[in-house]
């Protein structure tokens, strides 16, 4: 005797071969969105597999047509020669097409890579280390980060400046050295000298001579 599934088994398969097909609707399109990229003489295109992540071709044709664009077919061949069926080209590869593509994944993944945003956990981000403050000024040490390296940032800040501007000076703690940002008053309206010690260099930079300063100081 044959018995019919129960109606509610059959809504439940369906909708999960309803999902499946949304599924690979939309990584087909993000493949789509994926261009090809060259790597050693060739062409390599990234793609996301069933579980989202991502692989690379083999190594496609390299050859360009008349519009300057490249063949981009799949290569035939199992050794380093290499044919193209499309346009007939024949090639020569640095390496077998297994290895060749593990080593365009691991140089597209490098690209992905130095590409992203570059932070460092060794010190808290915008970390007021000291503050400092009279009447007429404020000078407060922040730590931060720039291209994943550490740095104190001075802020030499004058209260009476309604419109906010301040001088500021970066001490990069990696590189050992000291700067300005050019977008705000320039430290030698404020400072004479600087002198940053790090461990194993002392920087010493001059924005004001002391003839310089006695000037100013008759002027006013």
């Amino acid at each position: 005797m044959f018995t019919s599934p129960k109606k509610g088994v059959t809504t439940a398969a369906a909708m999960v071969r309803a999902q499946h097909r949304e599924a690979n609707l939309d990584r087909q399109e993000k493949n789509m969105a994926f261009p090809m990229f060259g790597f050693k003489g060739f062409f390599f295109r990234p793609s996301l597999n069933i579980n989202d992540n991502i692989t690379i071709s083999l190594p496609l044709c390299p050859r360009l047509n008349k519009q300057g664009k490249p063949c981009g077919s799949p290569l035939s061949g199992e050794s380093r020669s290499v044919l193209c069926e499309v346009c007939d080209g024949t090639f020569e590869m640095p390496y077998t097409a297994q290895d060749f593509r593990t080593k365009a994944h691991r140089a597209y993944e490098g690209y992905l890579n130095s590409s992203a945003e570059i932070i460092s956990l060794d010190v808290p981000y915008d970390a007021i280390k000291a503050e400092k403050e009279d009447e007429t000024r404020k000078i407060r040490i922040v730590w931060s980060q720039k291209d994943g390296r550490n740095q104190a940032v001075v802020y030499f800040i004058q209260k009476e400046n309604i419109s906010g501007e301040k001088a500021q000076v970066f001490v990069d703690i990696d590189r050992r050295e000291t700067r300005s940002d050019a977008s705000d008053i320039h430290p030698e309206k404020i400072l004479a000298k600087l002198t940053a010690e790090f461990p194993t260099a002392t920087t010493e930079t001059v924005y004001r001579s002391e003839a310089e300063i006695k000037v100013d100081s008759e002027g006013e």
